[in-house]
């Protein structure tokens, strides 16, 4: 029965102690922006439609730094994931909720 009561305690320490964790909003880093969340997994690019730098996960922070590619309905902005702060690159705006 001790035994057990000890599982049992310790389990209900890593819940609560799991439960404790703040979330904290999406952020990339302190550059002038607007600070966007990612919907989908998206390819940070060098420009719209050119070379892949890295992979961005869904759920993190972009931050876009003002600056948009437009033409008909193909629209990219411009700035860097929370994961990479110091990458700046392109990603296509419907996969962000700016």
């Amino acid at each position: 029965m001790k035994r057990r009561l000890v599982h049992v305690m310790a389990a209900l320490t890593v819940v609560l102690a799991g439960s404790a964790v703040v979330a904290t909003p999406a952020a990339a880093s302190d550059r002038f922006g607007f600070v966007c969340n990612l919907k989908e997994n998206t390819w940070l690019r060098t420009a719209p439609h050119g070379s892949v730098l890295l992979t961005l996960t869904a759920g993190r922070g972009f931050r876009w730094h003002g600056e948009v590619w437009a033409i008909d309905d193909d629209t990219w902005i411009y700035g860097h994931g929370a994961e990479h702060p110091s990458i700046d690159g392109w990603v296509p705006a419907r996969n962000t909720t700016c």
